[in-house]
């Protein structure tokens, strides 16, 4: 199942670089991270420019599903079992965008950009907490952004983070394909939207 999604959201992106090329200068744009549906974060940004060099953007998202932690008991043998969790949380990251060409919200640009993240996974028997992690950080992008008729962009840049974890729970598995770990890091991404 996961294979046939990420199949569907690779064919979209190449859907969206081939379609028209034709150029409108728009200043709005609200866009997605189809990537992130894959993993059940559901995440819409809006972009305004400001003039012709500069925009703000906003993403904001939330992270719900389920997911398997391991857990050993209190004495801290090695006996350990799976629980199944359900995952809730939340995702917020503002920019502010230069592009040097003088096209706001089209071509080259750099951005800075904080990210706050939260994330509480509950037992979805007891409903009991099992494991809490907060990452809060910024990162200096360099990206890309089309202006046909479906908006796409490619960002890529380095990223410093703080995470924190509250669990007593061996999570090593919990993270899956986009856990988080603190310190320096590579963030990048690609979005899809439209613009006016």
């Amino acid at each position: 199942m996961q294979k046939l999604l990420k199949l569907r959201f690779l064919g979209l992106f190449l859907l969206v670089t081939t379609l028209s090329q034709a150029q409108s200068d728009y200043t709005h744009v609200v866009k997605l991270n189809p990537f992130g549906l894959a993993v059940s974060q559901y995440q819409l940004a809006y972009e305004h420019a400001l003039n012709e060099n500069f925009s703000v953007q906003l993403s904001a998202g939330i992270m719900t599903g389920t997911t398997e932690l391991t857990a050993s008991d209190s004495t801290g043998t090695i006996e350990t079992n799976l629980v199944t969790s359900d995952r809730s949380g939340y995702i917020l990251i503002p920019e502010a965008r230069w592009y040097p060409k003088g096209t706001a919200c089209k071509g080259v640009y750099l951005a800075l950009a904080g990210r706050i993240r939260s994330v509480t996974n509950t037992n979805a028997e007891t409903g009991d907490v099992m494991l809490k992690r907060s990452a809060n950080g910024a990162a200096l992008l360099f990206g890309y952004q089309s202006q046909s008729d479906i908006a796409w962009e490619f960002f890529i840049g380095p990223q410093i983070k703080s995470v924190s974890v509250e669990s007593d729970y061996d999570d090593d598995n919990a993270s899956g394909l986009f856990g988080e770990s603190g310190g320096v890091g590579l963030r990048f991404g690609i979005n899809v939207g439209l613009g006016w």
